[in-house]
Protein backbone atom coordinates (compact mmCIF):
# COMPACT_ATOMS: atom_id res chain seq x y z
CA UNK A 1 0.00 0.00 0.00
CA UNK A 2 3.09 2.35 0.73
CA UNK A 3 4.63 1.45 -2.22
CA UNK A 4 1.08 2.29 -4.24
CA UNK A 5 0.51 5.17 -2.16
CA UNK A 6 3.61 6.97 -3.13
CA UNK A 7 3.71 6.32 -6.61
CA UNK A 8 -0.28 7.54 -7.43
CA UNK A 9 1.27 10.81 -5.35
CA UNK A 10 3.76 11.17 -7.58
CA UNK A 11 2.25 10.51 -10.55
CA UNK A 12 -0.39 13.05 -9.45
CA UNK A 13 2.39 15.97 -9.43
CA UNK A 14 3.56 14.84 -13.11
CA UNK A 15 0.28 14.48 -14.79
CA UNK A 16 -0.51 18.27 -12.96
CA UNK A 17 2.56 19.59 -13.39
CA UNK A 18 3.06 20.85 -9.76
CA UNK A 19 1.66 20.33 -6.26
CA UNK A 20 -0.94 22.65 -4.77
CA UNK A 21 0.15 24.82 -2.59
CA UNK A 22 3.97 23.81 -2.99
CA UNK A 23 6.97 25.07 -5.33
CA UNK A 24 7.51 21.37 -6.04
CA UNK A 25 7.61 20.69 -10.11
CA UNK A 26 7.63 17.22 -12.22
CA UNK A 27 11.47 16.88 -11.35
CA UNK A 28 11.19 17.40 -7.66
CA UNK A 29 8.12 14.86 -7.34
CA UNK A 30 10.52 12.24 -9.11
CA UNK A 31 12.81 13.03 -6.74
CA UNK A 32 10.84 12.86 -3.53
CA UNK A 33 9.26 9.67 -5.13
CA UNK A 34 12.16 8.11 -5.25
CA UNK A 35 13.46 8.52 -2.10
CA UNK A 36 10.48 8.11 -0.20
CA UNK A 37 10.19 4.38 -2.36
CA UNK A 38 13.64 3.82 -0.32
CA UNK A 39 13.21 5.82 2.68
CA UNK A 40 10.26 3.50 3.37
CA UNK A 41 12.52 -0.02 2.03
CA UNK A 42 10.16 -0.67 -0.59
CA UNK A 43 13.30 -0.86 -2.52
CA UNK A 44 16.94 -0.78 -1.54
CA UNK A 45 19.92 1.25 -2.68
CA UNK A 46 21.15 -1.76 -4.33
CA UNK A 47 17.76 -2.09 -6.13
CA UNK A 48 17.41 1.37 -6.77
CA UNK A 49 20.47 1.63 -8.28
CA UNK A 50 19.74 -1.48 -10.78
CA UNK A 51 16.26 -0.01 -11.88
CA UNK A 52 18.31 2.71 -13.59
CA UNK A 53 18.91 2.41 -17.13
CA UNK A 54 21.85 3.85 -18.00
CA UNK A 55 22.05 3.31 -21.59
CA UNK A 56 18.87 5.07 -22.54
CA UNK A 57 20.02 7.84 -20.39
CA UNK A 58 23.18 8.28 -21.84
CA UNK A 59 21.53 7.82 -25.52
CA UNK A 60 19.05 10.69 -23.92
CA UNK A 61 22.19 12.75 -23.02
CA UNK A 62 23.58 12.13 -25.98
CA UNK A 63 20.63 13.48 -28.22
CA UNK A 64 20.45 16.47 -26.61
CA UNK A 65 23.52 17.59 -27.56
CA UNK A 66 23.68 17.01 -31.18
CA UNK A 67 19.86 19.07 -31.35
CA UNK A 68 21.30 21.36 -28.81
CA UNK A 69 24.41 22.31 -31.40
CA UNK A 70 21.98 22.09 -34.38
CA UNK A 71 19.80 24.32 -32.95
CA UNK A 72 22.72 26.86 -32.05
CA UNK A 73 23.76 26.29 -35.62
CA UNK A 74 20.40 27.58 -36.63
CA UNK A 75 19.67 24.30 -39.02
CA UNK A 76 16.13 23.65 -37.54
CA UNK A 77 15.27 27.30 -38.38
CA UNK A 78 16.52 26.97 -42.27
CA UNK A 79 14.87 23.91 -42.34
CA UNK A 80 11.16 25.15 -41.15
CA UNK A 81 11.57 28.47 -42.85
CA UNK A 82 12.09 26.93 -46.28
CA UNK A 83 9.31 24.66 -45.54
CA UNK A 84 6.77 27.35 -44.46
CA UNK A 85 8.01 29.84 -46.73
CA UNK A 86 6.73 27.46 -49.47
CA UNK A 87 3.29 27.15 -48.45
CA UNK A 88 0.65 29.79 -49.94
CA UNK A 89 -2.68 28.15 -48.39
CA UNK A 90 -3.36 28.06 -44.63
CA UNK A 91 -3.51 23.96 -45.06
CA UNK A 92 -0.63 23.79 -47.07
CA UNK A 93 0.84 25.90 -44.16
CA UNK A 94 -0.24 23.71 -41.91
CA UNK A 95 0.54 20.30 -44.07
CA UNK A 96 4.38 21.99 -43.85
CA UNK A 97 4.03 22.76 -40.03
CA UNK A 98 2.96 18.73 -39.25
CA UNK A 99 5.51 17.40 -42.10
CA UNK A 100 8.67 19.09 -40.48
CA UNK A 101 7.55 19.01 -36.78
CA UNK A 102 6.71 14.79 -37.25
CA UNK A 103 9.84 13.78 -39.85
CA UNK A 104 11.91 15.82 -37.12
CA UNK A 105 10.92 14.19 -34.17
CA UNK A 106 11.80 11.08 -35.51
CA UNK A 107 14.89 11.18 -35.41
CA UNK A 108 15.42 14.02 -32.75
CA UNK A 109 13.61 14.38 -29.47
CA UNK A 110 9.81 15.57 -29.69
CA UNK A 111 10.01 17.67 -26.89
CA UNK A 112 12.96 19.86 -28.15
CA UNK A 113 11.14 19.69 -31.73
CA UNK A 114 8.34 21.24 -29.36
CA UNK A 115 10.25 24.16 -27.84
CA UNK A 116 12.41 24.94 -31.46
CA UNK A 117 9.39 24.82 -33.80
CA UNK A 118 7.05 26.91 -31.46
CA UNK A 119 9.01 30.52 -31.82
CA UNK A 120 8.86 30.03 -35.90
CA UNK A 121 5.00 28.87 -36.16
CA UNK A 122 4.21 31.70 -33.73
CA UNK A 123 6.55 34.28 -35.80
CA UNK A 124 5.02 33.21 -39.07
CA UNK A 125 1.29 33.32 -38.19
CA UNK A 126 1.38 36.66 -36.50
CA UNK A 127 2.95 38.18 -39.33
CA UNK A 128 0.10 37.03 -41.34
CA UNK A 129 -2.34 38.02 -38.86
CA UNK A 130 -3.48 34.27 -38.64
CA UNK A 131 -4.66 32.25 -35.63
CA UNK A 132 -2.14 30.57 -33.83
CA UNK A 133 -4.02 27.70 -31.88
CA UNK A 134 -4.27 25.41 -35.06
CA UNK A 135 -0.79 25.73 -36.20
CA UNK A 136 0.53 25.02 -32.36
CA UNK A 137 -1.63 22.37 -32.41
CA UNK A 138 0.17 21.09 -35.54
CA UNK A 139 3.26 20.87 -33.83
CA UNK A 140 2.52 19.15 -30.56
CA UNK A 141 0.28 16.46 -31.95
CA UNK A 142 2.72 16.27 -34.90
CA UNK A 143 5.69 15.75 -32.71
CA UNK A 144 4.49 13.51 -30.52
CA UNK A 145 2.93 11.00 -34.01
CA UNK A 146 6.19 11.27 -35.52
CA UNK A 147 8.38 10.33 -32.90
CA UNK A 148 6.84 7.08 -32.85
CA UNK A 149 8.54 6.82 -35.89
CA UNK A 150 11.82 5.15 -34.65
CA UNK A 151 13.79 4.76 -31.44
CA UNK A 152 15.35 7.80 -31.04
CA UNK A 153 11.93 9.96 -31.22
CA UNK A 154 10.88 9.91 -27.83
CA UNK A 155 12.83 8.53 -24.23
CA UNK A 156 10.23 5.54 -24.16
CA UNK A 157 11.07 4.48 -27.43
CA UNK A 158 15.23 4.73 -26.21
CA UNK A 159 13.60 2.49 -23.31
CA UNK A 160 12.25 -0.31 -25.46
CA UNK A 161 15.42 0.02 -28.09
CA UNK A 162 17.29 -0.61 -24.66
CA UNK A 163 15.55 -3.41 -22.83
CA UNK A 164 14.47 -4.99 -25.68
CA UNK A 165 17.85 -5.28 -28.21
CA UNK A 166 15.36 -4.61 -31.11
CA UNK A 167 17.18 -3.14 -34.02
CA UNK A 168 16.87 0.70 -35.37
CA UNK A 169 15.53 -0.61 -38.73
CA UNK A 170 13.31 -3.15 -37.21
CA UNK A 171 11.49 -0.90 -35.13
CA UNK A 172 10.92 1.66 -37.70
CA UNK A 173 9.71 -0.76 -40.27
CA UNK A 174 7.03 -1.45 -37.57
CA UNK A 175 5.99 1.82 -36.47
CA UNK A 176 7.28 3.99 -39.66
CA UNK A 177 4.03 3.24 -41.31
CA UNK A 178 1.79 4.05 -37.92
CA UNK A 179 3.51 7.76 -37.22
CA UNK A 180 2.85 8.35 -41.14
CA UNK A 181 -0.95 7.17 -40.78
CA UNK A 182 -0.79 9.58 -37.13
CA UNK A 183 0.93 12.65 -38.63
CA UNK A 184 -2.28 12.42 -41.66
CA UNK A 185 -4.70 12.12 -39.45
CA UNK A 186 -3.29 15.02 -37.07
CA UNK A 187 -3.98 16.93 -39.97
CA UNK A 188 -7.12 16.01 -41.29
CA UNK A 189 -8.40 16.24 -37.53
CA UNK A 190 -7.16 19.92 -37.44
CA UNK A 191 -8.47 21.12 -40.36
CA UNK A 192 -11.83 19.45 -39.34
CA UNK A 193 -11.76 21.72 -35.94
CA UNK A 194 -10.95 24.72 -37.72
CA UNK A 195 -13.16 24.72 -40.20
CA UNK A 196 -12.83 29.06 -40.50
CA UNK A 197 -9.41 28.67 -40.97
CA UNK A 198 -8.77 26.20 -43.45
CA UNK A 199 -11.80 27.09 -45.86
CA UNK A 200 -10.50 28.09 -48.97
CA UNK A 201 -8.91 31.67 -49.56
CA UNK A 202 -6.95 33.65 -51.26
CA UNK A 203 -2.89 32.71 -51.68
CA UNK A 204 -1.29 33.82 -48.35
CA UNK A 205 2.27 35.82 -48.82
CA UNK A 206 4.32 34.01 -46.70
CA UNK A 207 6.90 36.75 -44.77
CA UNK A 208 10.77 36.45 -44.81
CA UNK A 209 11.92 34.49 -42.11
CA UNK A 210 15.05 36.03 -40.61
CA UNK A 211 17.36 32.99 -40.37
CA UNK A 212 20.90 33.16 -38.63
CA UNK A 213 23.16 30.43 -39.48
CA UNK A 214 26.08 29.52 -37.24
CA UNK A 215 28.94 28.03 -39.34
Amino acid sequence: MIALAIFLGTYFVLAVGSFPGLRLDRTGAAIIGASLMIGFNVLTFEEAVRAVDYSTLVLLFGMMIVVANLRLSGFFRVVSAWAVRHAHQPRTLLGAVVVVSGVFSAFFVNDTMCLVLTPLVLEVTERLERDPLPYLLGVAMASNAGSVATLTGNPQNMLIGSLSGISYRGFSAALAPVAAVSLALTFAVIVLLFPKEFRRQAPMEIPEVRVRVNR
